[in-house]
């Protein structure tokens, strides 16, 4: 069996398939391991559900996938999501043969997977007080540090993390890309957004064989303001 981490996938269905099939992954034996942000703002939300099914992939749970599960909730409970913009209603619509399992599957998303080779999160962890005192929104939405809503520039949190884990992985980050840090000729953290569903790239990390793999984006950089349902 091998691990294989991919990087926010953001409804990009078809970079994942790309990807699956240059990692030679093996449904069934290979575990797949998804950093969060699944479904939004893709051409292809529907696609990507169905490829976690077909696959059996864990994923951590995301900011646009928290986001998501109050907006399915709302429609099976109240038939309205509530507030949305248009990459969330364009979403909303691929998703609606599904809504009742998906919602069911999100509830039960981790925000955080810790294997004794690994630990997995969205966004990144409290570098100060530790996985156990990281709180909802940082496991979410953690970005520069100290934290400041909204900033997608300065200081990491990782920048600030002393290794603890045998590797730590993360996504969420596309405007700092792609992170690879080592010790020992080894890599200790991994930031694997880089920003597939913005024209860039979606990565790869096969852990057994310490290997990074990335295959081009599909999308025009800005095609996901446009949609709507």
């Amino acid at each position: 069996m091998r691990t294989l981490f991919v990087g926010d996938v953001h409804g990009c269905s078809a970079e994942l398939c790309d990807l699956l099939e240059k990692a030679n992954f093996t449904s069934g034996i290979d575990r797949l391991l998804l950093t969060g942000d699944a479904f939004a703002r893709g051409p292809d939300p529907l696609g990507v559900w169905r490829l976690i099914c077909q696959h059996g992939a864990e994923m951590t749970l995301g900011n646009h996938d928290a986001r998501l599960l109050q907006q399915l909730t709302s429609l099976l409970k109240k038939g309205t999501p509530g507030k949305t913009n248009a990459d969330q209603r364009y979403a909303l619509k691929a998703l609606e043969p599904v809504y009742g399992e998906l919602c069911l599957w999100l509830e039960k998303t981790p925000l955080y997977i810790r294997d004794e080779l690994f630990l997995l999160v969205h966004a990144g962890i409290n570098p100060e007080r530790g996985l156990e005192h990281t709180s909802f929104e940082e496991f979410i939405t953690i970005r520069s540090w100290p934290p400041v809503k909204g900033r997608i520039d300065g200081p990491r949190w990782h920048d600030y993390y002393e290794k603890e884990y045998p590797l730590l992985v993360f996504g969420h980050d596309a405007p700092g890309g792609l992170v690879i840090k080592e010790r020992d000729e080894r890599p200790y953290l991994l930031g694997l957004d880089s920003g597939c569903v913005y024209g860039q790239a979606l990565s790869a990390y096969i852990l057994e064989e310490q290997r990074l793999l990335q295959v081009k984006s599909r999308q025009a950089p800005n095609a996901w303001r446009e949609r709507d349902a």
